[in-house]
């Protein structure tokens, strides 16, 4: 009898045990695969992300461009590369601008004919730049023609060119001056440039004087010949030592008082 009553308690513990397994092993099922479609899905957006991220990249880069600017609106401008390219430059609230001489200077600064330098990310596709720094700056000018007259005292030069045109020539400190002669190139002091010589200048012009210009270089050429085209005035004296000086033509200058 007890044995009977112990193999009736030990199937009815095996059914239940079969029961509660039945019931738990369907449910952990689907939610493993839930889990895994998740992750999956994850995955895919991660990479479809990293490819249009990628994408984007491969369209920008850096890039720099120096130009006149031709025209000025609100958040962008166009510029004339030394290409002779029109280049489309936008602006936004991080574009910084600089300007030598000048503490605050922006946008509205920029007028055409202004000269630019600007550095930013060029779009391909669009053939924009957005620009992250904008300078502003003054290009030389470059002057060839003949040394007529010299100031000492004001440390000035008149540099004569064609179509009777002539520039006086501020010499500064940082000014160098050079000659060149028998192949040789020598540097020489202001005091030391020979009058009615052939010369290229390079400088900059003067804002508030036309035909004036500061220069940064002197090249001075003593051996070449005299240029037809360009007309010596016969008034070129030397006005810091007053002491006569040749015109060219072997007539002797009386020094202007």
């Amino acid at each position: 009898m007890i044995k009977t009553f112990l193999i009736i308690t030990l199937l009815l513990s095996l059914s239940q045990v079969s029961a509660f397994a039945q019931t738990v092993t369907p449910t952990a099922k689907p939610t493993s695969e839930s889990a895994t479609e998740k992750l999956s899905d994850q995955i895919n957006n991660l990479k479809e992300k990293i490819a249009s991220r990628v994408a984007q990249l491969n369209l920008v880069e850096k890039r720099g461009f120096v130009g006149t600017v031709k025209d000025v609106s609100a958040n962008q401008l166009t510029i004339t590369d030394l290409n002779n390219v029109v280049r489309n430059i936008d602006v936004d609230e991080i574009t910084k601008f600089s300007s030598s001489g000048k503490e605050s200077f922006g946008l509205s600064d920029l007028k055409a004919g202004s000269v630019i330098s600007t550095i930013g990310l060029y779009n391909k596709d669009s053939a924009r730049l957005l620009a992250r720094f904008i300078n502003s700056y003054t290009s030389p000018i470059y002057l060839s023609g003949v040394v007529t007259s010299i100031d000492k005292t004001g440390f000035t030069l008149t540099l004569a060119m064609e179509e009777n045109r002539s520039y006086v020539v501020d010499i500064e400190n940082v000014t160098k001056i050079s000659t060149y002669s028998d192949d040789v190139a020598e540097k020489i002091g202001f005091s030391k440039i020979p009058q009615n010589t052939r010369a290229i200048i390079v400088g900059y012009t003067d804002k508030k004087e036309k035909n004036r210009m500061v220069a940064t270089r002197v090249l001075l050429f003593p051996d070449l010949p005299k240029n037809p085209a360009i007309t010596i005035v016969p008034s070129a004296v030397d006005t810091s030592s007053g002491a006569i000086t040749s015109s060219g033509s072997g007539k002797k200058l009386t020094p202007i008082r």
